[in-house]
Formats: C-alpha cells, sequence, structure tokens
C-alpha cells in the first residue's frame, strides 16, 4: 500500500490492488480499484482493467454492468477472445436474470389469483360440508344411528390434490428448471477468465 499512497495516479498500482482484493473475493472493492485503474490512457492496462471490472460485476450477479465493461475492454482491444467469451456468458446471465425478475412478477400476480381460487375453493367446500353435515344430520335423526365420520374425515383426506397444491409443485419444479439451466450454462461457459497480469 506504500507504492499507492506515494502515486495514487498509477493505473498498474491501482490494477494490483484490484487484483489483490479479486484473488479475496472483495469483488466491490476490486471493481472500484479496477474501475480507477481503466480511466488511464494506458490502453493495455485500461483493457484489462475493464476486463476484470467485468470479471468483478460478475462474480456480483451485475450482468448489466458486467456486460458494459466487457464492450469498453474490447473497444480498447477487440481482439481480446476472452473478453468476447465473457460478454457473451455475461449477457446470456442477463437474459437468465430478467427472465427470473420476469416470472417472479408473474408469479405474484399467479400467486394473487391463486389466493382468489383458494378462497373461493374454501368458501365452496364449507359450503359443501355445511350440506354434508345437513344431510348426515337429517339421514341420523331418521336412522337414530351415528353417522360414520372416522370414514368421512378419511375420504376428504385422501382426496385428489387441490389446485393451489398442484401450481405450488408445479412453481417449484419451474424454479428447479431455472437454477439447472443456469448451472449448466456456467458450465458450458466457465467462469470468467484472466485474473491479473504481472506488471
Amino acid at each position: 500500500m506504500a507504492g499507492l499512497e506515494k502515486a495514487p495516479d498509477r493505473p498498474e498500482l491501482r490494477y494490483d490492488l484490484g487484483a489483490a482484493l479479486y484473488r479475496l473475493q472483495q469483488f466491490p472493492q476490486a471493481a472500484e480499484a479496477f474501475h480507477r485503474a481503466a480511466q488511464r490512457k494506458d490502453s493495455k492496462i485500461a483493457s484489462d482493467a475493464w476486463f476484470n471490472l467485468g470479471n468483478s460485476l460478475f462474480n456480483e450477479q451485475k450482468y448489466d454492468d458486467a456486460v458494459k465493461s466487457y464492450k469498453n475492454a474490447l473497444i480498447l482491444n477487440h481482439e481480446d477472445q476472452e473478453a468476447k467469451h465473457n460478454l457473451e456468458l455475461a449477457l446470456r446471465m442477463k437474459q437468465i436474470q430478467q427472465q427470473q425478475q420476469q416470472q417472479e412478477g408473474d408469479g405474484e400476480n399467479k400467486q394473487q389469483q391463486q389466493q382468489n381460487q383458494q378462497q373461493q375453493q374454501q368458501k365452496q367446500q364449507q359450503k359443501d360440508k355445511e350440506q354434508d353435515q345437513q344431510q348426515a344430520q337429517a339421514q341420523a335423526d331418521s336412522s337414530r344411528t351415528p353417522p360414520d365420520t372416522t370414514s368421512q374425515a378419511l375420504e376428504e383426506s385422501e382426496g385428489p390434490m387441490s389446485r393451489e397444491e398442484a401450481m405450488q409443485l408445479l412453481q417449484a419444479l419451474e424454479g428447479d428448471e431455472q437454477e439447472a439451466q443456469k448451472q449448466k450454462l456456467v458450465r458450458q461457459f466457465g467462469e470468467p477468465k484472466r485474473v491479473s497480469k504481472d506488471w
């Protein structure tokens, strides 16, 4: 840190600080250091700093900002295959993230609809139960034998899955499918590459 205190404007020192913080998985601090190093005129250091800023942001799941950083790295070094690779990965992860957010929003609407349907079903079930009780009472009064409430309770509990239970099961399966797609994408394209350069 002494070198950084003596020459705070040297981009190499900011870059090295960012690389050290990145290795320590302190991604927000690494991103700040890489961002400061990227502001310099030296295109090689700036290109690598933009690249590693993208990696730091990627690890924070800030895919939109990571995409911008990788594009800045490619503007300075359009031949950088690793930046192209990571840009593609960040774009795909951004798309998955947007789909998840959209589905969460849709899920909230569906959840409200399900709650309304559930309330209606409960009202109908209560009404049906009251009618069943009235019929059972009428039969009991006519035959003077108590109704078999145990078998009735078993029949109700062993019935088919409710619509709400089915919807919850489907939502859980959709969430598992999205997570599996995300994991497959990371395995297919790997993790962001290149942490630092030795100066």
